[in-house]
């Protein structure tokens, strides 16, 4: 897996070829970003067809509008603004609010190195955490997805939620102590 520092700039190396002409580029940038994004606007929609949806569409928004990022955040934050917004947009219109949905249960790739022992205790403590941050607050969750699984600073974070710096230290603070609290309350000490 590459750095968020050498993803970031082949990111904005692969948006700048696709706006000026290089169709190659841009089917690179979905190769590059498809996963994450998709598993940011699951974190809010928490089904798996609206969120290929969302997902497609913000690719559609990109490509639409070829020439509209400026640089002024890294090329990430703006791709996620994107779907930010087409998400919030969506659920808004759905104009309901989406039960919880969990994943079915994946198969458990082990290591050369690892026991399957090991492995089954990372799946089980994976799906623990999993269903502790589903039952968060939808902004809870997103802060905590953009923050410690895609890796933004507090910065991107705050320009991809349309929040203040201070704003989202303070969300995360609230969403790190609502997610210890649904862990501890279920058992799950080991976790933290």
């Amino acid at each position: 897996m590459e750095s968020n520092a050498t993803q970031g700039l082949a990111g904005e190396e692969l948006y700048h070829r696709f706006a000026n002409g290089d169709n190659k580029a841009f089917e690179e940038l979905v190769l590059l970003y498809e996963d994450e994004l998709s598993r940011f606007i699951y974190g809010t929609v928490r089904d798996h067809h609206e969120t290929e949806h969302l997902t497609i569409e913000t690719f559609a928004q990109l490509a639409l509008n070829r020439k509209k990022y400026e640089g002024k955040s890294s090329f990430k934050t703006y791709l996620f603004s994107i779907g930010k917004n087409l998400t919030m947009r969506h659920i808004k219109k759905r104009g309901r609010e989406q039960h919880l949905s969990f994943e079915d249960a994946t198969a458990i790739p082990i290591d050369d190195d690892q026991t399957l022992y090991g492995a089954l205790e990372r799946e089980e403590t994976r799906q623990y955490l999993q269903k502790a941050m589903q039952e968060l607050k939808k902004e809870y969750h997103a802060v905590l997805v953009l923050l410690y699984f895609e890796d933004m600073s507090y910065k991107q974070a705050a320009q991809v939620m349309n929040k203040s710096d201070t704003q989202i230290k303070h969300l995360a603070y609230r969403a790190k102590a609502a997610l210890k609290k649904n862990l501890e309350s279920k058992g799950y000490i080991r976790l933290i």
